[in-house]
């Protein structure tokens, strides 16, 4: 990636990711060769790497993947890939569902709160 998203995005040297994460930078380095289609941290003009903070989440995932849950580096891809491709598939077969599912959410919330008023107010007045 040359350019970020937005010019308001916050973005990190690769020393900053290091301190952040815990991660040694020629690790770093190493991932982005191995994990080309899920770790693309843009360029500056002068080819310096600066990671946003999906770059940063996604070298978690990276690292949760191969130190903790003991994938080689090819399983670490393939977890990844379909996972984002899974991801992808859901957005594109049902666009605006998280929307509406907040929607129900907060519609039986609300007649949730509104039978224990009415029954607490009931109450009170029976008794």
């Amino acid at each position: 990636m040359s350019n970020p998203a937005s010019p308001n995005q916050r973005l990190f040297s690769i020393g900053q990711v290091h301190a952040i994460t815990g991660i040694p930078k020629p690790t770093l380095r190493f991932w982005e060769k191995e994990f080309v289609n899920y770790l693309k941290p843009y360029r500056t003009p002068g080819n310096q790497r600066r990671y946003d903070e999906t770059s940063i989440e996604r070298i978690r995932r990276i690292n949760q993947l191969v130190h903790k849950e003991g994938y080689t580096l090819e399983g670490a891809r393939r977890k990844l890939e379909a996972e984002e491709a899974a991801k992808e598939a859901a957005e594109a077969a049902i666009p605006g569902i998280e929307e509406e599912h907040l929607k129900q959410l907060a519609e039986t919330m609300s007649d949730y709160l509104l039978r224990k008023l009415f029954d607490r107010t009931k109450l009170s007045e029976e008794g």
